[in-house]
């Protein structure tokens, strides 16, 4: 995991801090994912901010990280609800031919493991809102290269003025502290 600290500044988006917005999209997504059926669209908030936002690499890159997230967890979900349905009795009859069986402790367990995966991904936004807030940069292992080379493609359609920076680490002036091993060395 690479966490980047970046020189606090404003955002195109009504003359607010970077965090500030960081901070808004993640806490968007989150009430917007546990909303029934429009969950599964949350993910289109940080997309329209990545549009909208002109000035800041830092609130581009949050946005993008927000979007992966977004998208996973709604693919994720999408599939549980499925599964779930499919497992879900349709009429009176099926359900006591479940309780004969004694069928409903799977039912059970994916409604438990959806739940579970939905409150790990609470906790994602929650850890991304404090980073955020500190103007730090965090790239998770599978996310963080995924949401770089986004950033990029994305900047390729909406450019904004640091498009110069392909590392795409947000504002001027940021250093960096690996918790990994530095192999770039």
């Amino acid at each position: 995991m690479k966490t980047t600290i970046i020189k606090p500044h404003k955002s195109s988006l009504f003359d607010l801090n970077a965090n500030i917005i960081s901070l808004l999209i993640f806490i968007a997504i989150a009430v917007i994912s546990w909303i029934p059926f429009v969950g599964y669209i949350a993910w289109a908030v940080p997309l329209v901010v990545f549009f909208v936002e002109k000035k800041s690499e830092f609130v581009k890159f949050q946005a993008v990280t927000a979007l992966v997230i977004g998208i996973i967890g709604a693919i994720i979900s999408v599939v549980l609800r499925i599964i779930i349905w499919t497992m879900t009795p349709r009429n009176w009859a099926s359900a006591i031919n479940y309780a004969m069986r004694r069928s409903w402790g799977a039912l059970a367990l994916i409604s438990t493991i959806s739940t579970i995966v939905s409150i790990a991904f609470l906790v994602i936004y929650i850890y991304f809102i404090i980073m955020a807030l500190s103007y730090k940069q965090v790239e998770l292992p599978f996310i963080g290269p995924i949401a770089l080379k986004a950033s990029e493609k994305l900047n390729t359609v909406n450019p904004g003025p640091s498009t110069k920076n392909k590392k795409g680490a947000g504002a001027p002036k940021s250093t960096t502290r690996k918790k990994k091993k530095a192999d770039d060395n």
